[in-house]
């Protein structure tokens, strides 16, 4: 198709995310996935709007209407297509296609496809726009059936990246100053495009320039790279904190490293991925508590008193994307687990289920439907506080970042669902449903997985391949849970948290059993947490518990009664006030009230006061 030139490096990886040959998953990424397809995927309307802006050229003429609408395509995109690469559904294919062939001739003169005019070019967020419509066409590519197209498409992307390089570098325009915002970071971020373009056509001047960008530490007061290699400070202790940008960053750094070898790079992100781990993520698995910047936010996410939007949608994606490829790089189980948090929480509770329509009534347009939530609350408050990256169409219409990045989180979640290890297979989440694969010799193997996942923590698969055959299977025992079982060949034996490996010689209708046992049990806030005494939050399994105002106050003090483990006793109930609600539980207070909780992902879906929502619940009463 085009030359790949990918270094031997890529295939050396712990694990490999293309495992799968066909899957389909029949709980809640079913549910995500049929949500995206009706309200994003198959709007051909919006397809056409986000082309037309590279016609018009007039991103960046207003103050906030149209600054970064060049995201859009590319974002929807990138997202789209690892849906489709996914379902593999002929329909979906098509309309993306025809949406990537009506980019293609917007390409102006120079060979720019850009929503700025060439006069105002390289300010704000072209670059950043620049850099989504190449991974949009990247991301296509990896599903496209056309030989033609691909080429036309590497074609124009050579035309697009070179005439960035015919203005930006060294004795030209620092890229870094090719954007007033961030100290140029989001510039920086075209570094991911660059190195996949290298790695498409070969060419050494855009290996080049992404070492020119490298260079340059990412910003302009500090060299980012540095500071993660010495891994002497945390992420919001850099000089710039945005989080989603800087993620973007080191997502390019990765694949310059696959490219390179240099295990300076290695190190580098491997220390920043850790750094997020331990220190800026929250109960939900987002990150930022205090806008859309690492801010340590496992300590600040109880806090009360600051009143803007927090946990973006933006940064649980890009965080869901970016554990996706550590954890294909350095094989730590511990991504997963956050992947499985970050998903089952913050993700899913952002799908905007009820079609709220809303406007943010200091700016004009007209209301929408957006599919996703832009912020998610952790402490009383109410969804649909806000539109994140809210930008205005010529139309009146409106969209925004956080609608436009959704698709991608449904779509990485079947591409870590299963990975390949070197000598088998790898399981990392779970759902009801089936999975076409191989073996590690090439030959047919079907798997149907069994169970309520994330609800209960039964998990039955069963083989199915013409002729034994010897391989691993691993399983992820997820950090949450103890006395985890597996059943093989009827031997039933307690297993550890972590990745759990049985080889054997399988053969067609063994099973395999995990048990999961999953219970209410109270996470208190970090150390160092503000309002540490005042609050506690409950999972069950992989979910978070939520209060509701529907049926129970979050503003009350709800101080679950736990025994010595930190664990309370619950039941399953109906929840007549909440029908769409995935899970609900009766659990007792101290006081011996019963109270109920529902699944953080089904809370606070009106967007009004109605369903006030909280991740964290008092546990004590506030002194005024």
């Amino acid at each position: 198709m085009v030359n790949n030139v990918v270094s031997e490096l890529q295939n050396a990886r712990v694990l490999n995310k293309e495992a799968a040959l066909k899957m389909k998953l029949e709980g809640t990424l079913a549910e995500a996935v049929t949500f995206i397809e009706r309200n994003q995927i198959t709007d051909v309307g919006l397809w056409q709007k986000c082309v037309q802006i590279f016609r018009d050229h007039v991103d960046g003429v207003d103050s906030w209407k149209t600054t970064w609408r060049g995201e859009f395509w590319g974002k929807m995109m990138r997202g789209a297509s690892m849906v489709v690469k996914y379902t593999q559904d002929d329909g979906m294919y098509r309309i993306l296609e025809a949406a990537v062939r009506d980019l293609l001739t917007t390409a102006d003169e120079h060979g720019r496809i850009s929503g700025y005019p060439v006069e105002s070019e390289f300010t704000r967020w072209d670059l950043w726009g620049r850099k989504y419509v190449m991974l949009g066409m990247m991301y296509f590519m990896e599903i496209s059936r056309d030989e033609a197209l691909n080429a036309e498409m590497v074609a124009a992307m050579r035309r697009h990246a070179d005439y960035i390089l015919e203005h930006v570098g060294e004795g030209k325009l620092d890229i870094r100053t090719c954007s007033k915002h961030w100290e140029g970071m989001n510039s920086c971020s075209i570094l991911e495009p660059m190195v996949r373009l290298y790695r498409l056509t070969g060419e050494k001047r855009y290996l080049e320039f992404a070492e020119y960008i490298i260079s340059t530490g990412f910003i302009q007061s500090a060299n980012i790279i540095e500071l993660a290699f010495a891994d002497e400070v945390t992420p919001h202790e850099y000089p710039v904190v945005k989080a989603y940008e800087m993620m973007s960053c080191f997502e390019g750094l990765l694949q310059y490293y696959y490219v390179t070898g240099n295990e300076k790079y290695k190190t580098a992100l491997l220390n920043f991925g850790r750094r997020i781990m331990e220190g800026e993520l929250s109960i939900i698995g987002c990150s930022g508590c205090t806008h859309e910047l690492f801010d340590h936010t496992a300590v600040r996410q109880t806090q009360t008193d600051y009143e803007g939007i927090v946990q973006e949608t933006c940064v649980t994606v890009t965080w869901m994307k970016f554990a996706m490829a550590m954890l294909e790089l350095s094989g730590d189980v511990a991504y997963a687990d956050h992947i499985e948090r970050s998903y089952y929480n913050a993700y899913v509770g952002a799908f905007n289920t009820h079609r709220v329509a809303r406007i943010e009534s200091s700016k004009e347009g007209i209301p929408q439907v957006l599919p996703f939530d832009s912020y998610s609350p952790l402490v009383s408050d109410t969804r649909g506080r806000k539109v994140g990256g809210y930008n205005i169409f010529e139309d009146k219409t409106y969209y925004g970042c956080c609608a436009c990045i959704g698709a991608a989180g449904a779509g990485t979640f079947p591409q870590v669902a299963l990975m390949k290890s070197e000598k088998g297979l790898v399981f990392n989440l779970y759902e009801q449903g089936s999975i076409e694969t191989l073996t590690p010799t090439g030959k047919a193997l079907s798997i149907r997985m069994d169970t309520a996942y994330p609800y209960n923590g039964r998990v039955q698969l069963t083989l199915s391949l013409e002729e034994p055959e010897a391989f691993e299977l691993t399983f992820r025992v997820p950090a949450w849970c103890e006395n985890a079982t597996l059943t093989v060949g009827g031997k039933t034996e307690r297993v550890p948290a972590g990745y759990v490996t049985r080889a054997a010689a399988w053969k067609n209708g063994d099973t395999v059993l995990l048990e999961l046992p999953m219970a209410v049990k109270r996470v208190l806030p970090p150390e160092g947490a503000v309002n540490a005494d005042i609050f506690a939050a409950y999972t069950y399994g992989p979910l978070v518990m939520a209060a509701d105002k529907r049926i129970t106050d979050p503003d009350a003090v709800l101080d679950i009664a736990v025994d010595e483990k930190g664990y309370a006793a619950s039941r399953e109930v109906y929840c007549p006030e909440i029908r769409d609600a995935h899970l609900c539980l009766e659990v007792s207070l101290v006081s011996g009230e019963k109270v109920r909780l529902i699944d953080y992902a089904s809370a606070g879906k009106t967007w009004t006061e109605e369903s006030r929502c909280a991740a964290w619940l008092y546990r004590r009463a506030t002194e005024n």
